[in-house]
């Protein structure tokens, strides 16, 4: 006997893929609480899953699975919901690294219910307010540039504006990856933030992103300044006023020092330049 369906993670989301980059990722919002456990799913190199709706939370794992073994989008959602006796009840959304995408909505998702996908993107959602939510993901994302990350969040924003799910708002996620790109260069997790409970979650994603890109943004080659003997001294004398001097310890290491304690760590490009973030946070620190 069929389990009667409930409201679930119901949610609108978008999929989408940077195979310039070689990232892949998802974004998503819902009025449930920690959608982010649920929903996203992706795996560098590979691609990326959104499973919602009556969401069956095995068809990220799988999904994934099946991407790597070399299927198609479209030929993967086909295997995961042929056998589903519940598929009537599932939304999925599926990028490749490459870019090819697929979605599917059953026809017994709570209305709203739909998708658009295209190169690089697939945005679907459910319970959603009107049908033009998410032609406005798929609309920012196309429209966009950048980051994939940005662009992720900018269409999930877009479709809030749009008019998002009708229960309203309260968690989100942003889940992007890349071979390689995690902390410490042995996982693919580049970023992976949530807002688990808020009556704002898509603008408090937009901080985490923020701090997210101070903390782990790599400054172009041709914009990291020269480290001379002129902010060699500026450096100084900004970490021996707040207190961050050890005069047995020579200027790199108090600097790494400050760095570290303050999760720049990431940001430091060695003796002969200096990344202009890391500059303008400690000019903050010293006129505080």
């Amino acid at each position: 006997m069929r389990p009667n369906p409930s409201y679930g993670p119901s949610t609108y989301s978008i999929v989408g893929a940077d195979p310039e980059a070689g990232e892949c990722g998802v974004a998503v919002q819902s009025k449930f609480l920690a959608v982010g456990a649920f929903v996203p799913w992706a795996r560098g190199g590979v691609g990326a899953v959104a499973t919602q709706a009556h969401a069956e939370i095995t068809y990220g794992s799988r999904g994934l699975d099946l991407l790597e073994s070399g299927l198609s989008p479209a030929d993967t959602i086909e295997l995961l919901t042929g056998g589903d006796e519940m598929r009537s009840h599932r939304q999925v959304g599926v990028v490749a690294a490459d870019g090819r995408s697929a979605s599917y909505t059953g026809e017994e998702c709570f209305e709203y219910a739909g998708s658009v996908t295209g190169d690089g993107f697939a945005a679907q959602g459910n319970i959603l307010s009107n049908p033009d939510v998410p032609e406005a993901m798929a609309e920012t994302f196309r429209g966009s540039s950048g980051r994939l990350a940005d662009r992720l969040l900018a269409a999930l924003s877009a479709g809030e504006t749009a008019g998002g799910e009708k229960r309203g708002m309260e968690s989100a996620t942003l889940l992007v990856v890349k071979p390689g790109g995690g902390y410490g260069g042995n996982h693919d997790r580049w970023l992976d933030l949530r807002i688990d409970h808020s009556d704002t979650p898509i603008e408090d994603l937009s901080g985490l992103l923020d701090l997210h890109t101070l903390y782990f943004g790599k400054t172009e080659e041709g914009e990291l300044l020269a480290f001379d003997d002129g902010l060699q001294q500026e450096v100084r004398g900004m970490l021996d006023s707040i207190g961050w001097w050890d005069p047995s310890n020579a200027l790199e290491g108090n600097f790494q020092e400050w760095l570290g304690w303050h999760n720049l760590e990431e940001r430091w490009v060695g003796t002969e330049r200096l990344d202009p973030v890391v500059l303008g946070e400690l000019r903050k620190a010293s006129n505080a």
